[in-house]
């Protein structure tokens, strides 16, 4: 097996961290494969999804070392001792949790907490984030983005929420590190829908993030 990269290697590396969210587990498994084979190398499993520890438990015995796997919609210390302990590599959440920091920190994770204001975003960082996540970034746009680069240069900005194919470049032109890609990426693959289109739509979220660096 592969070696494991370094704490949020594979984010910088590929631009992209596909959110896997659902409201059942049964395509769990075949969505985030299919997602590895079209390349993305940053994937998200969020808590709320049924099945999700076994999810991400099961994903980390099966697929290579060089594929992050994390949580998602972690907001408690103990949401991350268990993804931790079932493989998370990473930790995400809505919003900035001081315990969430601290477990991350002892464990050597990334984690990327939620902000939205200036107040959120220096807080977050001072915490320790490895990216701060702009949530819901679709709410003000790249625009904003742009507005929150200018006085926080030094902090790693990963807008997530309403981001996809389309639009993706123009966060990263922004200023964004890093892109979080859900429903726009993952469409209706989690209830059955087509793997080959997710494998296209992945292939462009991608090419569009790698043309825009």
């Amino acid at each position: 097996m592969t070696p494991r990269m370094a704490p949020g290697a594979a984010l910088t590396a590929t631009g992209v961290v596909a959110v896997v969210r659902g409201t059942r587990a049964d395509h769990v498994a075949d969505v985030l494969d299919t997602l590895v084979a079209a390349g993305v190398r940053c994937l998200e499993i969020t808590l709320n999804t049924p099945g999700a520890l076994d999810a991400l438990g099961a994903a980390r015995d099966r697929l290579s070392g060089d594929v992050e796997l994390g949580a998602g919609t972690v907001r408690t210390a103990a949401d991350a001792k268990a993804a931790l302990a079932a493989g998370a590599s990473f930790l995400v959440a809505p919003d900035t949790s001081e315990e969430v920091a601290a477990v991350a920190r002892d464990h050597g994770v990334a984690y990327y907490p939620g902000a939205l204001t200036p107040n959120e975003v220096a807080r977050a960082w001072d915490l320790g984030a490895t990216a701060v996540k702009i949530f819901p970034a679709s709410v003000f746009g790249p625009r904003y983005l742009r507005a929150l680069r200018d006085p926080f240069r030094d902090v790693l900005l990963l807008p997530t929420g309403g981001i996809g194919p389309g639009n993706a470049a123009d966060y990263i032109a922004s200023g964004a590190r890093a892109v979080g890609a859900g429903g726009s990426l993952i469409g209706d693959a989690l209830d059955g829908g087509s793997l080959d289109a997710l494998a296209d739509r992945a292939g462009l979220l991608l090419t569009a993030v790698e043309a825009a660096r």
